[in-house]
Parts: structure tokens; C-alpha cells; sequence
């Protein structure tokens, strides 16, 4: 009897069952699909693997699960240890999301910078103005707080377009080449003074819960922008509020808050120069990052099956 993988995403199409079915069949496994958003008990139970989006609360109930691969990078709802009925490998999708989510970063950075919400308005009322004086990436300092597949992504693109790249990191080592500078996190203050451009990509922890404060954000340069595609929880949205519409900071794009929705009566909805987007530049909208998604699961099932160490491995102590 064929092992069991059940398998719920949300990027199924017809095509992507077939490349997963016939790899899995060939590995000697069976797989169930499940709709997304849709996973039952009785769909959990007898799995061995599980690709997708496991509900964190079917987790106790999946007795036979050895291995969970998310379909996403971030993974805080699921680093307890506690909600596991066993020992569970658990893996993530960590370098699918990179290039969507840079390229976000790299249209929403520059709609600031080149004042585009203004003339979107201006577009409104058939008006005809120049708005003034504007920004530019190239001889910028752009400083990258996270640097791992997506602040690694987005340094990538920044830095050939002219921006002097500061890198920040948890722990220390040999700088990579697609920065100027590195930072670990004790030196944050250092890495932010003077930066045009403040980009959060840091996944969701203790550690980085309210990493930018008001006292913080009080340390960027005046005028300078804020962008946060990490995790909501890393910002405080209260005092960016008060500092974007005190001009301390001169814009910023947020695609992650906390909480989210972002409540309709929250402030920051009609704050100056605040760019702001429903937590969907990492999405699997682009199909190019769904065929990355399989192919990592795809992967790592070989991986699994022939005994060798998954890629993407997460460390549920550290949440990442």
C-alpha cells in the first residue's frame, strides 16, 4: 500500500497535480488533495507528509506526520513544539517568494520616490502639475534589515541601480557581495543613521517584535523611507503614524501590519505619503513562484525518500 501525502495549496491547477502526482507515485506514495483553507481531521490522520497550509489547531491529530512542507516562508504559527503529536521535520518555501517580493519592493520604493501616488491623484481631477522635486535610488543608502532570501533578493536589484547597500544580520560573518556593508543586529542604530531608505525583511519572532519602535524610527534620517514586507509585528504602526505625518519620516510602503485587515478606522489608512498593501507581495499570485513552490517540494520529497538532509529546513526555536 502506497504511503500517504496529503496535499492542500492553493496554486493546485490541473498541471501542478500532475507533476506532483506522477513524482510521488514514482517514490511510492499517494496523494490526497485537499482544497485550500478546507483541511479536515479525517485528511490529516493517516498522512505521512504534508504539503501546503496544515491548519496549526489539525497538528495533534496528525499522529502519523514525520514530515510538513509549508507552502509559504514565514512559519511563526507553527514553532511551537507542543502542537505536534511526534517528531516533525518541518521545511518552508523559503527562496520561492524572493523575486515577487523584491520586485514589489523595488515598484512601491520607487512610486515614493518619484511622488506617483500625488500624481495618481492628480489623474483624478484631470490636473496638470508638476509636484516637485523627487528622489532616486541611484547614490542612495539603502539599508536591508534581514538579509535572507528576500533582502538578499531585493539588495540584488537595488545595488546594480546605484544604491550603497547596508546588509543587517543576526549573526556575524564574512560579508556577502551583494552588499557594501554588514551589520549584525546589536549595531542596528549604526546600520539605519544616515540610510535613505530603511527595507524590512525579518521574519516574525520575539526577537523582532516592535524592532522598530518610535525611539527607532526617531533614529532614521528625516525624510527618509520605511518599508516593511517581513512581518507586521516588527513595526509599531502608531508611531508611524505620528512620524509620517510629523514629516520625521518621508514615506512609507507597508504590505504586512499587525493586526491585519488593518482595521478600516486605523490612522495610518490616511497618513501622508503611507503606501499601503494587503500583505500580497508574497502571495502566489505570480505563477512563477507557485512552479518554484513544487519544485521545492518536489525536491525535497526525493530528498526524504533517499534519506538525505531536506533543504529549507526550519528551527522551530528560533521561529525560522
Amino acid at each position: 500500500m502506497n504511503r500517504k501525502i496529503t496535499a492542500a495549496v492553493a496554486f493546485d491547477t490541473p498541471e501542478r497535480r500532475a507533476r506532483v502526482d506522477e513524482a510521488a507515485k514514482k517514490l511510492g506514495f499517494e496523494v490526497r488533495w485537499v482544497k485550500d483553507r478546507q483541511v479536515a481531521e479525517e485528511d490529516v490522520r493517516d498522512c505521512e507528509i504534508f504539503f501546503g497550509m496544515l491548519p496549526p489547531a489539525l497538528l495533534r491529530e496528525a499522529r502519523s506526520l514525520k514530515w510538513l512542507q509549508c507552502s509559504f516562508a514565514g512559519i511563526d504559527r507553527y514553532a511551537d513544539p507542543s502542537l505536534y503529536a511526534g517528531n516533525v521535520t518541518v521545511t518552508n518555501a523559503s527562496g520561492a517568494y524572493g523575486i515577487t517580493i523584491s520586485e514589489h519592493m523595488i515598484v512601491t520604493l520607487l512610486m515614493l520616490m518619484r511622488r506617483m501616488p500625488e500624481y495618481h491623484e492628480m489623474q483624478k481631477r484631470r490636473e496638470w502639475y508638476c509636484v516637485g522635486e523627487i528622489k532616486s535610488i541611484m547614490n542612495s543608502v539603502i539599508t536591508v534589515v534581514g538579509v535572507g532570501d528576500l533582502g538578499s533578493n531585493f539588495a540584488k536589484r537595488v545595488r546594480p541601480m546605484g544604491a550603497f547597500v547596508r546588509g543587517v544580520r543576526r549573526k556575524t560573518g564574512s560579508k556577502p557581495d551583494f552588499v557594501d556593508e554588514i551589520y549584525t543586529v546589536d549595531r542596528l542604530n549604526e546600520a539605519i543613521a544616515g540610510a535613505d531608505v530603511v527595507a524590512l525583511c525579518l521574519p516574525g519572532t520575539g526577537e523582532t517584535r516592535r524592532l522598530f519602535d518610535r525611539d527607532r524610527m526617531l533614529k532614521m534620517k528625516p525624510g527618509s523611507i520605511l518599508m516593511n514586507v517581513g512581518r507586521g509585528s516588527a513595526v509599531d504602526l502608531a508611531a508611524l503614524d505620528e512620524l509620517l505625518r510629523s514629516g520625521h519620516l518621508g514615506g512609507a510602503a507597508i504590505d504586512v501590519t499587525e493586526p491585519e485587515p488593518l482595521p478600516p478606522d486605523h490612522p495610518l489608512w490616511t497618513a501622508p505619503h503611507a503606501l499601503i498593501t494587503p500583505h500580497i507581495s508574497g502571495n502566489t499570485s505570480l505563477p512563477l513562484t507557485c512552479e518554484i513552490i513544487v519544485d521545492i517540494f518536489l525536491d525535497n520529497l526525493e530528498r526524504y525518500v533517499q534519506g538525505r538532509p531536506l533543504q529549507h529546513l526550519v528551527d522551530l526555536k528560533a521561529g525560522y
